[in-house]
């Protein structure tokens, strides 16, 4: 049920300050940010170009500004959300800690290992030993103030028409960025991951 990026048209080329901006982070469990690692790689050789500025961050990011446009268009993301939540909420609740407890508002279910993403398209670890944080590493990400508070009126929104979601945005682009992972696990199409890749790198150059 991944949301397509056909018509997205993020906001990568506006200006953000250190004092204007938002830090969200992200904290999943450290084999997703290593399968998007090994993505951009494959990014960079299928495309023969070496892509400065091209990482996880970005990805990030681009997952997240493909969203805001589709609250901008005024789709209906209730379904959606509900399915993400249920699917992969239990993967960011445990990353946060056992001893933070759930704080998203919807019923967690296990992440399904196969399959189950109904995504469509239409267009280093520390030497030592290892601990329970670095299991989980935490990557940081910036949004301009407008797009978080966009976000807020469109939960607002739901929460008007009584179908709230009790979300943190930090949960909600973990999210984002699970259900993505999940997809290429599962396996793409060699014709929609050249779709993803073209798009991607488009977005790049616009950067």
């Amino acid at each position: 049920m991944m949301i397509a990026f056909k018509k997205w048209t993020g906001m990568f080329g506006g200006k953000t300050s250190d004092t204007d901006s938002r830090k969200v982070q992200v904290r999943v469990p450290r084999d997703y940010f290593k399968r998007a690692d090994a993505f951009l790689e494959d990014v960079k050789v299928m495309t023969k170009e070496q892509l400065p500025g091209l990482n996880k961050a970005f990805l990030v990011k681009l997952l997240f500004d493909n969203f805001l446009e589709k609250i901008r268009h005024d789709i209906d993301l209730y379904d959606y959300l509900v399915f993400l939540n249920e699917t992969y909420g239990s993967i960011v609740t445990e990353a946060a800690g056992h001893d933070t407890g759930s704080k998203t508002g919807l019923p967690r279910k296990p992440a399904a290992s196969s399959g189950a993403s109904k995504f469509r398209w239409s267009l280093p670890a520390s030497p030592g030993g290892k601990t329970e944080e670095d299991d989980c590493p935490t990557l940081s990400i910036t949004l301009h103030p407008r797009e978080v508070s966009r976000v807020e009126v469109f939960f607002d929104d739901l929460r008007w028409k009584r179908m709230p979601i009790d979300l943190e945005l930090d949960e909600l682009v973990a999210l984002l960025f699970i259900e993505f992972i999940v997809a290429l696990r599962n396996g793409l199409t060699e014709e929609t991951k050249q779709e993803i890749i073209d798009f991607i790198v488009s977005r790049w150059e616009e950067a």
